[in-house]
């Protein structure tokens, strides 16, 4: 098994991170001494900018695109052609 981070809770409402191996479900809280179970971490997420199904990362991708773009252009104007 591998040593991840993770966040546990006990009743007590004491959060606590730890390094455990990633079968550890629950352990002893490092403040009150009572069982901190495990909690569910967020899931790793990444929104696919071309699909257009999400606006705001479609927005973000076209005006990255543009200003990469731009730059090419600049410098191509600059230095010459590539080839």
């Amino acid at each position: 098994m591998s040593i991840r981070v993770f966040d546990f809770e006990c009743a007590a409402g004491h959060r606590n991170e730890m390094f455990v191996e990633s079968d550890v479900h629950s352990m002893q809280c490092l403040t009150c001494g009572k069982i901190a179970r495990r909690l569910l971490a967020a899931p790793r997420s990444k929104l696919d900018p071309l699909s257009g199904d999400f606006p705001g990362a479609t927005m973000k991708w076209e005006a990255n695109r543009e200003s990469h773009m731009a730059k090419e252009r600049k410098t191509k104007d600059k230095h010459g052609s590539w080839t």
